[in-house]
This record gives structure tokens, C-alpha cells and sequence, in this order.
């Protein structure tokens, strides 16, 4: 597993558009309708890292969560991420 070129990063944020690159991270904010909804929501993101062993860093402010992706392994984005960054698109899609 190597990383990716910011070429190739960027050719494939479309396939993820809730999510931008910034600061070496595939990044995304969510903002939910109270603080027990996002901390739902960031608890399915842990189990859901732990079976795919890669672990996002998670950011609650009360009703905020920001997800951020990188590999440490490659010290980049990897295709580890992307994965990862649409599993979680999944999660909401199914929570509503």
C-alpha cells in the first residue's frame, strides 16, 4: 500500500462529495439535531473502523462531529481512506 499522488486524491474525491481534503486528511462535518444524535452517529463510525482496522480522527463539539482520514502507515491518504470516508456515507444514508 503506498499513497496517493494529490493528483490522484483529487481525481477521486468526486466518488466521496461530502468529504473535501485539507490539511493531509480526508475531512467531513457533520452536524446533527442534538448531541446525542452525533454521538450515535460516532459511535457506529468506531465499530465500523474496528472491523475495517483503520481509525478515523473524531471530533465531537455537542451537535458537531468532524471525521478525519488518513493512513499513518503511508503517512498520506490511501485507498484505505477512501473505503473508510464511503462506508461511513453509508452509515448516514441508513440513519436518516
Amino acid at each position: 500500500m503506498t499513497a496517493f499522488k494529490e493528483s490522484e486524491i483529487q481525481s477521486q474525491l468526486p466518488q466521496i462529495p461530502n468529504w473535501s481534503y485539507q490539511n493531509g486528511f480526508l475531512e467531513r462535518q457533520i452536524q446533527f439535531s442534538s448531541f446525542t444524535k452525533a454521538i450515535a452517529f460516532l459511535n457506529r463510525v468506531a465499530t465500523l473502523s474496528e472491523e475495517q482496522h483503520h481509525h478515523p480522527v473524531l471530533t465531537n463539539n455537542y451537535n458537531n462531529l468532524l471525521i478525519q482520514l488518513n493512513t499513518h502507515d503511508v503517512n498520506g491518504i490511501s485507498e484505505k481512506d477512501f473505503t473508510l470516508a464511503k462506508a461511513i456515507d453509508r452509515i448516514e444514508l441508513t440513519t436518516g
